[in-house]
């Protein structure tokens, strides 16, 4: 009988459970929760998430009311947890390339699978490719050597890549990926004659140089069969996602959708990790409207073509209502507009968009209602779509246009005032002030002040000008939290401090790869901070960003990413 009554009770305690009427999959709490709402640091005490979204944000007593049976109660025990890192501006499909080719970098690269060294001087980088030439088996084998740069590694030219070999095709690939060295088994291979590089001025046949549109147009093409065939991408792809995850990042910016020449080989090609379950990331699509104006011409044809694409979804891919111009040359190659007193070398920056080209092309899709990006390196580069800007806001005013200035390499002080008076926006590369504030700082290049003032953040925030960080990956390692030590603490590779009134505060940094980062890419509705009805996507740290000195700020350790309320564990 007693055994009886001890039953009922029992039952009737389990019978008078309150049951919760929206069980949560799980709740995170027992750590420091950074939420990267607003402009300084909130904290809550609990997140809970159900269905790959944040349910609620708030104490643990309040989270505790979503607790149900299948509830799992995830006691981060100390550790900081954040929204995941965005890197908004990086090119899976080139990183993915560069990825398979030989490194011969003046920095350091850490990667799943090993560590490669940086290569400085001439004769280090000459044997480098040396040492690799020795290393094929097939003699007929082509060579492909990424990371060379004039500053660190000397003049490259046709004749002394002849000298390492004859025979095999060798192709010197500079790091800022606009521009290619051939030597003459290359350019026989590749099918690229003296004929059809006559009178381009970006095109020096004699010492197998090409740059910018002339690597673009004529060298790119003639390779990209041999870099982009379908086993070797997957491969590709595959090392792509392992360094992504590695670096704490839950969503990807594609800023130039159509670099293999086809925007929807790119997109069959991301699709080798976007349709795999086990990826832990999304990625943006941005059309570059550079490759498909050139093949379309620019206007109502490009635009119908860019409407398909924005179709095209998937839990992993969105194409955005955004798309990509371009005005100046490249950063490390030293092709960007400077305005006067320019380069103190003497030598002229180059253009990628003519500025006639570039303002049509920036009217047409203003008026269309399109969200634009523009590469931009310098100065001269920022004042042509500063002026074209002015004009557009008189003629056709809008308040979130949200017109981004991407790379953001030198400015003045000034310009950063007119960013801000015009309401655009930077997504910024603070790796250019690592890994070239010294050597752009030297009298044959900017000099002194100017070099040492390469990406100003400090003058973009003190005028309340949103900015994000970025890779351009393969331009920076993808590592976002390196990216915000850059921003905190303008240090170079060789540990020098440069301009350091242009340093931003850590949390103004950690926005760059957060909050800002989502509204650059117009994605802050669904990531980029924790807050109730977003994505649970999330990166949780060893330390807490904010509670250490800023230098060390790169050193902390990444342990795991949540992305949609799912857990990868780095590894």
């Amino acid at each position: 009988m007693k055994k009886s009554i001890v039953t009922f009770v029992l039952l009737t305690l389990v019978s008078c459970k309150k049951e919760v009427a929206n069980p949560a999959d799980a709740i995170y709490f027992g750590g420091e929760i950074l939420t990267m709402e607003g402009d300084k640091a909130n904290y809550a005490e609990a997140v809970v998430i159900k269905d790959g979204k944040i349910l609620f944000v708030g104490s643990k007593s309040e989270a505790e009311k979503f607790h149900g049976d299948k509830t799992e109660m995830k006691d981060l025990e100390g550790k900081t947890m954040m929204p995941g890192f965005i890197d908004p501006h990086l090119h899976p499909i080139l990183g993915s390339v560069i990825l398979n080719t030989k490194f011969a970098s003046p920095f350091d690269w850490n990667f799943p699978w090993g560590k490669v060294a940086a290569i400085r001087g001439h004769k280090p980088f000459m044997n480098k490719v040396v040492e690799y030439d020795k290393a094929l088996k097939d003699p007929s084998e082509q060579l492909i050597v990424w990371g060379y740069m004039e500053p660190f590694h000397g003049s490259m030219s046709r004749t002394e890549l002849d000298s390492i070999s004859i025979t095999r095709p060798i192709v010197v690939w500079q790091y800022s990926a606009h521009e290619m060295f051939f030597n003459t088994a290359a350019l026989k291979k590749f099918k690229i004659t003296e004929a059809e590089t006559k009178g381009n001025s970006q095109i020096d046949h004699k010492r197998g140089r090409f740059v910018e549109a002339g690597f673009f147009s004529v060298a790119l093409p003639k390779l990209a069969p041999y870099l982009m065939g379908e086993k070797v991408m997957k491969e590709a792809m595959e090392k792509f996602s392992s360094v992504v995850h590695l670096g704490g990042i839950t969503t990807v910016g594609d800023m130039a959708l159509g670099s293999s020449g086809s925007m929807e080989t790119d997109l069959k090609m991301t699709a080798t990790i976007l349709d795999n379950p086990n990826t832990p990331f999304r990625i943006q699509y941005t059309p570059d409207l550079n490759t498909l104006g050139v093949i379309n011409g620019d206007g109502e044809k490009t635009l119908a073509i860019v409407k398909e694409l924005e179709q095209k979804k998937s839990p992993r891919m969105v194409v955005g209502h955004s798309i990509k111009l371009f005005s100046d040359g490249a950063f490390f190659g030293q092709a960007f507009q400077v305005e006067a007193p320019g380069y103190n070398d003497g030598h002229q920056g180059e253009w990628i968009m003519q500025p006639e080209r570039l303002h049509k092309t920036m009217r047409f899709w203003w008026n269309a209602g399109y969200t634009i990006h523009i590469h931009c390196n310098g100065s001269g580069g920022l004042t042509a779509i500063l002026d074209e800007l002015e004009i557009l806001q008189k003629e056709n005013p809008k308040k979130d246009h949200r017109l981004t200035i991407e790379h953001f390499g030198e400015s003045s002080v000034a310009q950063a005032k007119r960013i801000a008076d015009l309401g655009a926006v930077v997504s910024a590369n603070p790796y250019y002030l690592f890994s070239m504030g010294d050597k752009f700082s030297g009298d044959k290049i900017l000099g002194k002040k100017r070099g040492s003032e390469l990406v100003r953040l400090g003058s973009l925030l003190k005028n309340k000008v949103p900015f994000a960080l970025h890779t351009d990956f393969t331009m920076a390692p993808l590592q976002p939290l390196l990216l915000a030590w850059v921003a905190a603490n303008r240090v170079t590779a060789d540990g020098n401090l440069l301009a350091p009134e242009e340093r931003v505060p850590v949390y103004n940094a950690l926005q760059g790869i957060t909050s800002n980062a989502a509204f650059v890419l117009r994605m802050d509705d669904i990531t980029g901070s924790i807050e109730a009805g977003k994505k649970a996507d999330f990166v949780i740290l060893q330390e807490n960003p904010l509670k250490i000195e800023p230098i060390k700020l790169k050193d902390i350790k990444i342990l795991e990413t949540v992305f949609e309320g799912k857990s990868f564990p780095v590894k």
